[in-house]
């Protein structure tokens, strides 16, 4: 099998709310979390290489930051300045703009097209062996990417490109994993989508729109016979409803904490840290913790938590997590 080489970006930009980070604390709490995302992975991949492109402010200043915080990674990850290598000319801006906030992940699209190569966001966590990830490995296709929560193409799923005519009728896609087997290299294609995006012209053009064109990218790419592999819903879980699937007999491999979501898992820093690291014996001694814990968690997260517990099928679909 071809090496693998997983990578993180990370920058200067809170991307909920689509500014700077407003304290020393809120940039140190999303640190945690990416480096709690790559041990998560380092526990099941120990023979990849790891990597972190930082787009942001003060490169020193962030390893600093990066190495002597919590939780200590399995082995050492390789740093990219993007800024720095932007200009140096060792990586090129390929979009039609230059690059803010998410649009930063994809520079370069590809890294190295001798390893299969995937995108991860910071804030999706390995609990359990990834079996459907190793599946994408060891099968014919060549993308692989993640599901979305909504069962069709909107805006709250694709940003302004929601009715391309390439998405017409298709299941939307999450852009949190996205990967590239080894031999193959897609940019050009992804780089002609992003030509329809304006930057600046309204909100979804700093955030949703890059899903969108990761969306089109696919689909596209599917017309022309590259296959893509989706991963699977309900193993590949977000944090507004991973309680529901693991309660209902469902091993949950990832939680993709997302937006406002991520109060959960700050809330929670031991008990995710614990199930990371192999403490709990079972799921429910993972979820005894988590529902222990609840009480201590601002009143939206409680909801949210509380909300899943209370979840069967007749409101599910309600809640916007059935497929």
């Amino acid at each position: 099998m071809n090496p693998l080489l997983l990578r993180w970006s990370f920058g200067d930009q809170d991307t909920t709310q689509l500014n700077d980070f407003v304290s020393k604390k809120k940039f140190m709490d999303v640190i945690w979390l990416m480096k709690l995302s790559i041990l998560s992975f380092q526990k099941w991949f120990p023979d990849a290489k790891f990597m972190v492109f930082y787009n942001g402010n003060n490169f020193q200043s962030f390893i600093d930051s990066f190495n002597s915080s919590n939780p200590k990674l399995l082995k050492e990850v390789e740093f990219i300045d993007q800024v720095e290598f932007l200009s140096d000319g060792k990586i090129i801006n390929r979009y039609h703009f230059f690059p803010m906030g998410v649009w930063w992940k994809w520079v370069p699209f590809r890294y190295d097209i001798s390893y299969n190569e995937i995108s991860i966001d910071t804030d999706i966590i390995c609990i359990s062996e990834p079996t459907n990830l190793m599946k994408w490995l060891n099968s014919e296709e060549t993308i692989l990417i993640a599901p979305e929560r909504f069962d069709k193409i909107k805006i709250n799923t694709c940003g302004d490109l929601w009715n391309h005519p390439v998405l017409k009728g298709k299941n939307p896609l999450n852009c949190g994993i996205v990967g590239h087997k080894a031999g193959s290299d897609y940019s050009d294609r992804f780089y002609e989508s992003s030509e329809i995006v304006n930057l600046g012209d309204g909100h979804n053009s700093f955030f949703i729109n890059e899903q969108g064109v990761i969306n089109i990218w696919v689909y596209s790419l599917e017309l022309e016979g590259v296959k893509h592999f989706t991963l699977d819903f309900n193993l590949n879980a977000w944090a507004r409803d991973f309680i529901y699937f693991i309660k209902n007999g469902v091993n949950v491999e990832t939680i993709h904490a997302t937006s406002w979501y991520k109060t959960i898992i700050y809330g929670m820093k031991s008990v995710f840290e614990k199930k990371v690291n192999g403490y709990y014996e079972t799921l429910d001694q993972f979820l005894f913790d988590i529902y222990a814990g609840c009480g201590k968690l601002d009143p939206w997260s409680q909801y949210v938590i509380r909300n899943q517990v209370a979840l069967d099928g007749d409101n599910l679909k309600d809640f916007h997590i059935i497929a």
